[in-house]
């Protein structure tokens, strides 16, 4: 029985009590009383005791819809308190960059994040399982070994973007989910994208072997020379000139390399500060020309371009100079004989920037390769590159440096006819 019940049937037994009493104490009081008199008191009476149930059943029916209502209101802030909770957490994993994906013992999906969505190419198709979320054998492995030891797993999944096909490399790392104690009750995973950072470390990797490569050929030529000359080739002085002209031509292209290292370097992190200026093009690009027509007419390579008079562009004139130099001599060394080399210049739409272009009549470059020829000791023909010489970083230096201006450097090439690389410099200084 209730309160309210048990409450209610007290009431009632004491009004019954106290109006029995009446009907005895009547009777025995005033024996001789009327019946008619006495009915009109026993009414007045009833009345009396049926106004004060009354007035006790609405105070008490009061203060209960009061309290129920206080229990409303605080299951309404109960649940209010847990639905922004929930919007909270929500919000939160939502708006992680880790993909996340919860499951219970069955591996029935609790929860899966958009990033999780992008990052294993999953659109907004529904999902209600682990299979529907992957397949992927070390996926299923890591949450396996999870809920039958209780213990933290890692693994790494391969996966291929969506729209551009480029490997994308996850790092796989799920935990036990505890919501009773003592009892695993589902996975927790986080999928982190490596891909960036395995990149990096191929092009660590690349850059130390290319780095000791070009460091060890031209110091086993040094060391080969010089133990020549000290077990006696100094004696023959034909043979001990020709052997210090070799030493000395090495020692340069180590210079070059470890000089080109340090720039790129500064440039990368930012320690090269420009000196902008307005630029006459035209005479900087003839004044290039003048240095390299040596170059190129033992190349049997043509110089020319294509630029009006009154040309500008603001940038660092040393650094502007490096460029032209970089773009020119490549073109120069990867050009066929009789082939020629021109530098044009052409305003951007909007007439705030010019692209500066170096074309070739060269051999041009495989498209598979074009994404890479920026890159440090990237060489698209490894024999011929080192047969022609250079550091293998003039392209990254030029890259670097057009950044460094506010523009980005570009390349085109066909198979046959030549590349064209493109430079894109500010006309005019931004203005703060």
């Amino acid at each position: 029985m209730s309160a309210e019940r048990r409450q209610i049937l007290l009431v009632t037994c004491v009004v019954i009590a106290i109006f029995g009493a009446y009907e005895i104490a009547k009777t025995l009081l005033f024996p001789t009383m009327e019946s008619a008199t006495s009915h009109v008191i026993s009414t007045c009476v009833v009345g009396l005791l049926t106004l004060i149930a009354a007035r006790y059943a609405v105070f008490y029916q009061s203060d209960l819809l009061k309290e129920r209502e206080r229990g409303n209101e605080r299951l309404r802030e109960t649940l209010a308190q847990a639905e922004r909770s929930e919007n909270l957490l929500r919000s939160t994993v939502e708006s992680v960059a880790e993909g996340l994906v919860i499951t219970d013992r069955e591996t029935n999906l609790l929860l899966i994040n958009d990033a999780a969505r992008q990052l294993l190419n999953l659109g907004e198709r529904p999902l209600a399982r682990l299979t529907d979320v992957s397949r992927d054998r070390e996926m299923h492995r890591a949450f396996s070994q999870v809920l039958d030891q209780g213990e933290r797993a890692e693994a790494r999944l391969e996966y291929r973007e969506a729209v551009t096909q480029n490997r994308r490399v996850l790092r796989l790392h799920a935990a036990p989910l505890y919501q009773h104690e003592g009892q695993i009750d589902g996975v927790v995973c986080a999928l982190i994208d490596i891909s960036k950072l395995e990149r990096l470390e191929q092009v660590r990797q690349e850059f130390l072997s290319n780095v000791s490569h070009e460091l060890r050929t031209p110091l086993a030529a040094i060391t080969a020379y010089s133990e020549t000359l000290l077990d006696g080739g100094l004696d023959d002085e034909e043979n001990a000139l020709r052997f210090l002209h070799t030493i000395q031509r090495n020692a340069a292209r180590m210079r070059d390399l470890v000089n080109d290292i340090a720039e790129l370097s500064a440039i990368e992190s930012g320690n090269v500060r420009l000196q902008l200026e307005t630029l006459p093009l035209r005479r900087i690009v003839e004044e290039t020309f003048a240095h390299l027509t040596p170059r190129a007419e033992q190349q049997q390579v043509t110089l020319h371009h294509d630029i009006a008079e009154g040309t500008i562009v603001t940038a660092d004139r040393r650094r502007l100079e490096q460029i032209l130099i970089n773009l020119i001599d490549n073109a120069i060394k990867f050009n066929q004989p009789d082939g020629s080399v021109t530098v044009a210049c052409a305003p951007g739409p909007q007439g705030n920037f010019n692209w500066l272009t170096v074309s070739d009549t060269g051999t041009g470059i495989p498209a598979e390769d074009l994404p890479r020829v920026f890159e440090r000791f990237y060489r698209v023909d490894k024999a011929r590159s080192r047969a022609v010489g250079g550091t293998g970083l003039g392209l990254a230096i030029v890259k670097h440096l057009a950044l460094a201006h506010g523009g980005e450097a570009a390349v085109t090439s066909e198979i046959g006819k030549g590349s064209t690389f493109t430079i894109k410099l500010p006309i005019q200084p931004e203005t703060a």
